[in-house]
């Protein structure tokens, strides 16, 4: 045992002139400020004593225990490493958490030609800081030039909130709550960065364009239009959606314009005396997106008020910033379900992602669902830890999401290919939904999978239909097949040919075999090939995609987004893939290594809680 000295108990001697010399010796008997003195010194050594005994109990204590958070005391000892420091430090002058870290500097200007994008048509409108006539004389030439530059600003100035939700994950199970709650505090509470007045999509509807009742060539913006009833279309501020990218700058004065550089105008320019006026390249990702939303407002706000809560939810108070931007964005899904689908859709309609996605508001996304499920979850959980009557009406408005999340994804398995569908496009006048199956996606198994569970999906669809999902998923996704059936990570779609292998998508396959093999009921033969699949695909993660960096001269880790520029479906999201540190791969990988589930509240390798 541990016996416990109180420094304390030395000073309640009575103070009174004490003689502490055997009789034969003593000459004089002390005053009060020479016991006082004694005092002193017999604390400092009471205090020793207590430091020694207390580090006697620390380095000696028995096996690892939980520390309330969800995770084991060993796990983050082992893991105070340089992953968080990267988290950390890859930000912003005004540290808004940054998603990719271009390392090499020069990385983009080192892109092969073959390898950057074409437009295969001339859009009739471009960015604000360009004249319309310019827009107009633009060639294809200079759109390709003009999207390149969008995209290398976007990846080196951008933070996608989903990234930075994770990343917040990370460093409040890594021991920096602090850290981890600014980004809700500083930035999303406040709905600004130093550069973007509004990062939310609040702009007042002003008729839907898919359905011809409104048009911005000729009425200007037609706002956004949040779900499906007119009365509601245009919610209050703080329950409208963020933007999926924000920034910490609007428009970049090291960067022109590469549509409509001054000069390439300045010579017909037929009045000398007008001034020039700079024409710098200006943001230009105005998203809401479902599930970059329900990340940082749902899963992440649960974890970092449960991590500096240090697992006492009862602390948690009922107004703290993070937990009233969950609220209200709680209080914007019921307006955004899709009908009788039950699911909730992509974005709110007349969202700008080009001439093509004029009905992008009708879409509804699987991977987005998921996410949205696993963030609800973990809300509830939260909500009912608290123990607070006064939430009792929001518990019931996520037990009816998740019953339509259910039922939605219920829908989009495809029962004769065994696989989820991407997701499909909510027909308001027939209402219907309208299925999309075009190309297979690996979150829409990965995510799906870890969020229901191995149980759940084997109920519905029958017995081993989780294992099936994977085999499907390896069989089509599957990076570098080994010669015993596995793989040592998945790509984002199919990858037989041009095979890309992918940090933070890899993770999430590894995720969902970890819970297959640790929260199901097959043989135990088969839950040990899971988890040594999930082990493979972590190793393979470690030793091809973790790179060693630094910020200035403080060393770092990252991991990559992906082994090579690769070009994602478009009907993914077509983006470019790059070679990149990212906050989400480095987030996923410290997570893993801590043995933490991000899409459980308790870090649980399950898709269920007690409650």
């Amino acid at each position: 045992g541990v016996y416990f000295f109180s420094p304390f108990f030395f000073l309640g001697m009575a103070d009174e002139r004490v003689s502490l010399l055997p009789a034969d010796e003593e000459e004089e008997s002390f005053t009060a400020d020479d016991l006082l003195k004694y005092r002193q010194q017999i604390t400092i050594g009471a205090c020793a004593l207590l430091a020694i005994l207390l580090l006697g109990w620390w380095f000696g204590r028995g096996p690892a225990k939980s520390t309330g958070t969800g995770i084991k005391e060993e796990a983050l000892n082992l893991h105070r490493d340089l992953r968080l420091a990267w988290l950390r430090l890859n930000a912003s002058p005004n540290w808004l958490p940054l998603s990719y870290q271009i390392d090499p500097p020069d990385y983009f200007e080192k892109v092969p030609e073959t390898q950057k994008p074409r437009n295969h048509f001339a859009p009739s409108f471009g960015p604000p800081e360009c004249p319309p006539e310019d827009v107009k004389a633009a060639s294809l030439s200079d759109w390709d030039q003009y999207t390149f530059q969008t995209e290398k600003m976007v990846v080196a100035k951008g933070c996608n909130i989903y990234d930075a939700a994770i990343g917040s994950i990370a460093l409040a199970v890594g021991g920096q709550p602090d850290l981890a709650s600014s980004f809700y505090r500083d930035v999303l509470d406040p709905g600004a960065t130093a550069g973007l007045r509004s990062i939310r999509g609040d702009a007042k509807c002003k008729g839907r364009q898919a359905f011809g009742e409104c048009d911005p060539q000729k009425d200007g913006s037609c706002g956004l239009c949040y779900g499906d009833k007119n009365e509601t279309m245009t919610p209050a501020t703080r329950q409208s959606w963020f933007f999926r990218m924000i920034s910490d700058q609007y428009a970049y004065q090291d960067a022109e314009n590469a549509l409509c550089p001054l000069a390439k105008t300045q010579v017909a320019k037929k009045d000398p005396n007008t001034p020039d006026r700079p024409r710098y390249w200006t943001w230009i990702d105005w998203k809401p997106v479902l599930g970059d939303n329900a990340w940082p407002l749902l899963t992440g706000v649960a974890h970092v008020l449960w991590q500096d809560s240090k697992g006492r939810p009862t602390l948690i108070a009922d107004d703290a910033p993070e937990l009233l931007l969950a609220l209200d964005f709680l209080a914007s899904l019921k307006r955004m379900v899709a009908g009788a689908s039950g699911g909730v859709y992509f974005c709110p309609r007349n969202t700008y992602y080009g001439s093509t996605g004029v009905d992008i508001g009708s879409l509804v996304s699987t991977e987005n669902n998921a996410s949205l499920l696993a963030g609800l979850k973990a809300l509830r959980y939260l909500l009912k830890a608290m123990k607070r009557p006064a939430f009792s009406k929001q518990i019931q408005e996520i037990d009816g999401l998740i019953a339509g999340i259910h039922k939605y994804m219920r829908s989009a398995y495809d029962t004769k290919k065994q696989h989820f569908r991407t997701g499909g496009k909510w027909n308001v006048q027939t209402q219907s939904m309208e299925w999309d199956d075009v190309v297979f996606a690996v979150d829409c198994q990965s995510w799906v999978g870890s969020v229901l569970g191995p149980g759940l999906i084997d109920r519905w669809f029958g017995s081993g239909a989780a294992l099936k999902l994977w085999d499907k998923t390896k069989a089509v996704a599957g990076y570098a097949p080994q010669p015993n059936g596995m793989v040592k990570g998945v790509g984002y779609s199919k990858n037989d040919e041009d095979q890309v292998f992918s940090g933070e998508w890899s993770f999430g396959a590894a995720n969902f075999l970890k819970i297959m093999a640790m929260d199901s009921s097959y043989s135990g033969s088969t839950r040990t090939a899971l988890m040594e699949q999930a082990e493979m695909i972590a190793k393979a993660i470690r030793e091809e995609l973790t790179r060693d960096v630094k910020f200035f001269s403080e060393p770092a880790q990252g991991v990559l987004y992906a082994n090579k520029r690769y070009m994602i479906p478009i009907e993914l999201g077509g983006w470019w893939a790059n070679p990149l540190p990212s906050r989400a791969s480095t987030a996923w990988s410290f997570l893993w290594d801590v043995d933490f589930n991000p899409l459980h509240l308790q870090g649980r390798f399950s898709a269920t809680y007690d409650m």
